[in-house]
């Protein structure tokens, strides 16, 4: 799931003991989860299906525990990817992951706004839910997608707040605070 280094110094620069593991022992012991990604969503399903971990997200967020996941680990929470599909995905979320179209350059690499913050972007497909009432940030590139989304204890960014600078790290820093308020289930 590529990026697992600079998510995890992110993380540690925001405060986090981050761990890196595929160790489901070592996961249900954390009090919280964060799940990057790069690469395509198909492959990155069956890895989490034959490693079991598919069902262990799952449990994760129905048992409320917080959750961030980045770009592919904001993609596998929907419905169902088109790339090299359709691809069934975690439907933890209502809605479908499409290819970005229209007349702009795909990949969409590059800074653009969310929420009038700056984030960097590096992806080919993006989330187009079936109901926006949990998206908490939009973003245009040929067409408008999700680029955030919030639900109780799961937040999932389609940007990579790792190599978003200081808006990164606040959002890091910010979600956090969020996962180890009291409050926060475990």
């Amino acid at each position: 799931m590529g990026n697992l280094r600079s998510v995890a110094k992110a993380l540690e620069a925001a405060g986090a003991n981050a761990v890196v593991t595929s160790a489901t022992s070592e996961v249900l012991r954390s009090e919280a989860l964060c799940v990057p990604g790069q690469g395509i969503f198909g492959r990155c399903m069956d890895n989490l299906a034959a490693a079991g971990q598919d069902g262990l997200v799952r449990r994760w967020l129905e048992d409320g525990r917080p959750y961030l996941g980045i770009c592919l680990g904001m993609q596998i929470l929907f419905d169902s990817s088109e790339e090299r599909g359709p691809v069934a995905g975690l439907s933890v979320l209502p809605g479908e992951v499409q290819r970005l179209r229209g007349d702009v350059r795909v990949p969409h690499m590059g800074w653009s706004e969310v929420n009038g913050e700056h984030f960097y972007f590096d992806h080919s497909f993006a989330v187009f839910p079936a109901d926006d009432s949990f998206v908490t940030g939009w973003c245009t590139h040929g067409r408008r997608f999700a680029a955030m989304v919030n639900r109780g204890s799961l937040t999932a960014v389609q940007f990579h707040p790792e190599k978003s600078g200081a808006a990164g790290i606040a959002l890091l820093r910010a979600w956090l605070t969020n996962a180890m308020s009291p409050a926060a289930p475990r």
